[in-house]
């Protein structure tokens, strides 16, 4: 079965290069960035002040990103941060298992999101803030190489938006935090999958590969929000790690400008109006004249002259 995934894979690429298959026109692109300012600026929106911010971890692991809605992720540009290297989220998808170890030490608080399983490699951000309107909104995708192999097993790659301690990186309308084994199409794919709706393919070995990005698969477009914050400053952490080992990256991609004290507004423009045709004005109907009053007499004649030219016209028609 490997050796026959392995002549697919090299014969798709084959294609590729000869012209006969042609890949989306544009990739996503990574502007490497360890700065905690650049990448708390990039995502901050309206109704947020942000201070204080720091960042741990690689410096290959995190940045900014543009092209997204090329690559087919849903948010055009924003931030990334990863459990390896962030430049591996370029696509197309190349491989099954692209990583790097940074042999880095991984996060308490994420190692507690799955019952204490050991994490590596982490990238935090933190800052303190403060919201005018007292809520909390930002956008986010999760992509991971863990896909759809390590589906439902140990190497279920873990991130976290920890709001004063508490994760708020949740599928909608549930308290479920999202991960590998809680967003996918299962394994093998398409049996004993979860929320398979809320979930992207671009596995080479699965069918997929028809996303601009490396990554095996990633999820919708899902919004971590907080309503009634108190008042004051609050503090938010986003971490990322590997679970189990240092192997195949994981990613989560933030969208520029969402992090703000109101839900991201979609512009819908106007209604074009339909053109309807222009509806001539009627013509008026030709007054018919009416005849003068005739005698009795004449309307008997009339009538008889009638049915005489009925009786003619009736033989010509049946001949017609």
């Amino acid at each position: 079965m490997k050796s026959l995934k392995s002549f697919l894979k090299t014969g798709a690429f084959s294609l590729l290069g000869l012209g006969l298959v042609t890949a989306p026109a544009q990739a996503v692109n990574i502007t490497n960035s360890s700065d905690p300012n650049v990448l708390v600026n990039n995502i901050l929106g309206s109704g947020i002040t942000i201070s204080n911010a720091t960042y741990k971890g690689a410096s290959i692991a995190s940045g900014t990103f543009t092209g997204g809605l090329d690559s087919g992720i849903g948010i055009e540009n924003g931030i990334i941060l990863t459990t390896g290297n962030a430049n591996l989220a370029v696509g197309p998808n190349t491989s099954e298992s692209a990583s790097r170890n940074n042999k880095l030490l991984g996060d308490s608080d994420l190692s507690a999101l799955i019952s204490g399983v050991n994490t590596f490699d982490a990238s935090v951000l933190e800052f303190e803030f403060t919201s005018i309107t007292g809520n909390l909104f930002f956008n986010y995708v999760f992509a991971s190489e863990e896909y759809n192999e390590y589906v439902n097993s140990k190497y279920n790659d873990v991130f976290g938006f920890f709001l004063d301690g508490k994760n708020i990186a949740l599928i909608p309308g549930t308290t479920t935090p999202v991960s590998i084994n809680t967003v996918n199409g299962g394994n093998p794919f398409g049996k004993n999958a979860t929320n398979p709706q809320l979930f992207n393919n671009n596995s080479l070995d699965d069918g997929g590969a028809i996303y601009n990005l490396q990554y095996d698969g990633f999820t919708n477009v899902f919004s971590a929000q907080f309503q009634g914050l108190s008042e004051g400053i609050h503090r938010l952490k986003i971490a990322i790690a590997d679970v189990g080992d240092y192997r195949y990256d994981s990613a989560v991609f933030i969208q520029a400008g969402t992090f703000s004290g109101q839900p991201l507004k979609e512009e819908i423009p106007e209604p074009t109006p339909t053109p309807q045709p222009e509806v001539p004005e009627p013509t008026p109907a030709p007054i018919q004249k009416v005849p003068e009053p005739t005698t009795i007499l004449g309307l008997f004649a009339s009538a008889a002259f009638g049915i005489t030219s009925l009786r003619q016209r009736q033989p010509q028609k049946t001949l017609n």
